[in-house]
């Protein structure tokens, strides 16, 4: 078994607490924000530290935070998908 890894990453305006893959960072992205259904883990970074998931929900294509980060602050998904060779 293999892992594959993905990451999304966006940038808090200090306004919304919903953003798409419209409003990725490319640079810093591998991916827009996939189906959680479809990878084995699902990891929230913000401003680096690790969110619980009750704090956020996953849909393909959006993430929905339970609060608005302040402005400037990096979101960064994870995702981690294992693989059978």
């Amino acid at each position: 078994m293999r892992t594959e890894t993905y990451q999304y990453t966006a940038i808090s305006d200090g306004v919304k607490n919903m953003y798409t893959n419209a409003d990725a960072v490319m640079p810093f992205s591998t991916s827009g924000i996939l189906d959680p259904n479809e990878v084995s883990v699902v990891n929230l970074f913000i401003n680096g530290m690790l969110q619980p998931p009750n704090l956020y929900v996953v849909q393909p294509g959006v993430l929905i935070l339970s609060d608005i980060p302040v402005q400037g602050v990096p979101l960064i998904l994870q995702f981690i998908k294992m693989v059978v060779s």
